[in-house]
């Protein structure tokens, strides 16, 4: 049986969530407690209550949307084969840049971060370990052996992702950046034999 959650979990949940649809809009930096709280439909108080800082805020939706972006990042990789694999992980790429999880992810974690360079860098692992270990698998799932260990293949992944993701973000040619992708996993498939 699930454990029933409190009221006050769900209005931290709630706020997280409002913080969260205001950074994929505008930005970590031009978000303000004030407009969490009127996003959430709460007081100014019960956001401070439950974070402190915009700073607890920022950190919350920061773990929120690493945790989701690397598992849907796992799943598009769980493909029958790596044709499909690509695809759907391309397909992706661009729902991230339509969807706000590019400018949220880079306002977050990237220049000019507003939150504690330590919860970054373990984010910024975990992803990168993550894209590793899905690309690893999908390339001995292919027959292929891959030359370079999973954590480098994840750094790399994660280098083309969020470049990419930043460059279709800026209004770049989608189908020039779609076929950088597919150069890139060229790429990625010469590193295996």
């Amino acid at each position: 049986m699930a454990k029933k959650r409190t009221n006050s979990e769900q209005s931290k949940e709630s706020i997280v969530q409002a913080a969260e649809a205001l950074v994929r809009r505008r930005a970590a930096t031009g978000v303000t407690v004030d407009q969490v709280a009127k996003e959430a439909g709460c007081a100014k108080g019960l956001v401070h209550y439950h974070f402190k800082t915009k700073r607890g805020v920022l950190e919350a939706v920061a773990e929120n949307l690493a945790a989701v972006r690397q598992a849907n990042w796992v799943t598009a990789f769980s493909a029958p084969d790596a044709r499909t694999a690509i695809d759907r992980t391309w397909t992706l790429l661009t729902n991230e840049s339509d969807d706000g999880t590019i400018l949220a992810w880079n306002s977050i974690f990237g220049p000019g971060k507003v939150i504690p360079g330590n919860l970054v860098s373990q984010v910024q692992r975990s992803f990168a370990a993550a894209l590793g270990d899905s690309a690893y698998r999908l390339l001995r799932d292919a027959a292929l052996v891959p030359r370079i260990p999973p954590a480098e293949i994840g750094w790399l992944l994660g280098s083309i992702v969020h470049g990419m993701g930043y460059q279709i973000l800026s209004g770049a040619d989608r189908s020039e950046i779609e076929g950088a992708y597919a150069a890139a996993w060229l790429g990625i498939l010469s590193l295996a034999t």
